[in-house]
């Protein structure tokens, strides 16, 4: 049977989510924000990927404001020299993950900087719950993150439309702390959705990822390193489409089926400049392979999206200007190819062969920069429009449109 056009669409955007490259978000943690996503620079928002981090930044406060008053997130670390506990609260909504530019949770390395998108929009945590355990020649952690939205409508006849989305994810890491630094950590993560129409379940929807990732630095010299970076994933899908006639009675449904593998690595050098100047750079080489089968009773239909990385680069800078001033700055370029395979009846028409394929290069480019200060146990940080510095701020004739995409704000105490 034909899968209706809602579960269609669903299952294309997913398809054409490993295509999907962007390299910067508009509302993002501020300070890796500056940084282009960085990942060889520490930084507070690294508990996110390796919970057992949560133990360096113990007694913090942090609020991210996005570029609008419904957007950003808040962190809060709390704790002593042996263990941690932390909270961490989303503003979005968990139904259109879209809307909301970027996930500080998703267990991919180089989050948005990742070019091998997921095969579905990641839905964003609303709430996070952080434990983090020094074990002197190392640390362990955990996070459990929760989440439920969606709308529901009730007419005077008591008719339901609805949209539903649950989220649970667990993530569990382990650091190892030496001469050499090695950094890791394990996520699983489960979606289910639920739309239903004129009181009709038209769709059900569930997803299941997951990630590895790891990350190491290799002393070189006193002021310089070797960063290592993996990550490697796994995401499987199921939709169920459901039609209905006027009655109510279920007419036809259709099971639809999708599956993604992911493989990135990356390494380069880091230096420790100055006592607080950090510059950080590495290539990364990846790929990530997708089939969907929008109707799993139906043949030739399947489809499959190879996508690599040959070659990412990211450089990135953090450079104390003055005692309390830093200025920060990051690009990031990638060469993608892409290969999409459809699968054919060879015995259609003329067609003789069992598959069609379509092959796209192409590169991209981005840079980010920003500015913090640290007062004490104060911190300042924002990430500057990039009109702001090209064109300059409005109130001297420019076109920037405004300062900063976002800003965050951090008390230790």
């Amino acid at each position: 049977m034909k899968m209706n056009t809602q579960l269609r669409w669903m299952f294309t955007l997913a398809a054409a989510g490993a295509m999907t490259l962007t390299l910067v978000p508009e509302a993002d943690a501020a300070r890796r924000a500056s940084l282009g996503q960085n990942r060889l620079i520490l930084d507070k928002n690294d508990v996110y990927l390796f919970p057992q981090t949560s133990t360096e930044y113990n007694n913090l406060l942090s609020l991210e404001y996005g570029g609008s008053q419904n957007s950003g997130s808040g962190l809060a670390l709390i704790g002593n020299d042996a263990m941690v506990f932390g909270l961490g609260i989303y503003r979005g909504d968990l139904f259109s993950a879209q809307s909301y530019p970027y996930n500080l949770g998703h267990p991919n390395l180089g989050n948005i900087g990742n070019p091998l998108a997921p095969i579905s929009p990641q839905p964003h945590t609303i709430v996070d719950l952080f434990a983090g355990f020094d074990l002197g020649a190392g640390s362990a952690g955990a996070r459990l993150s929760v989440g439920n939205g969606g709308q529901r409508n009730v007419d005077a006849e008591d008719v339901v439309d609805a949209q539903t989305h649950n989220f649970v994810g667990l993530t569990l890491g382990y650091s190892m702390m030496g001469d050499t630094r090695v950094d890791t950590g394990l996520n699983i993560q489960f979606n289910s959705g639920n739309q239903i129409n004129g009181g009709d379940d038209v769709i059900d929807h569930s997803r299941l990822a997951i990630g590895a990732t790891a990350r190491a630095f290799v002393p070189m010299d006193d002021r310089t390193s070797l960063g290592i970076l993996g990550d490697v994933t796994f995401e499987s899908e199921g939709a169920t489409g459901r039609t209905y006639d006027a009655n109510g009675n279920e007419t036809s449904s259709n099971e639809a089926s999708a599956s993604a593998f992911g493989i990135m690595a990356g390494v380069g050098p880091v230096f420790e400049v100055k006592e607080n100047t950090t510059l950080a750079g590495y290539a990364l080489f990846g790929v990530a392979t997708e089939g969907t089968d929008p109707d799993t009773d139906a043949d030739f239909d399947s489809q499959r999206l190879t996508t690599y990385l040959t070659p990412g680069l990211h450089v990135a800078a953090d450079i104390q200007l003055l005692d309390w001033l830093y200025f920060r700055t990051g690009a990031q370029y990638t060469f993608i190819g892409a290969t999409n395979s459809f699968e054919r009846d060879p015995n259609a028409g003329n067609n003789v062969r069992d598959t069609e394929t379509a092959n796209v290069r192409t590169s991209d480019f981005g840079w980010r920069a920003g500015l913090g200060i640290e007062l004490g146990d104060f911190t300042l940080d924002g990430a500057f429009q990039a009109g702001f510095i090209t064109n300059g701020p409005d109130f001297l004739g420019g076109a920037g449109g405004g300062m900063f995409t976002s800003v965050a704000a951090g008390y230790r105490f």
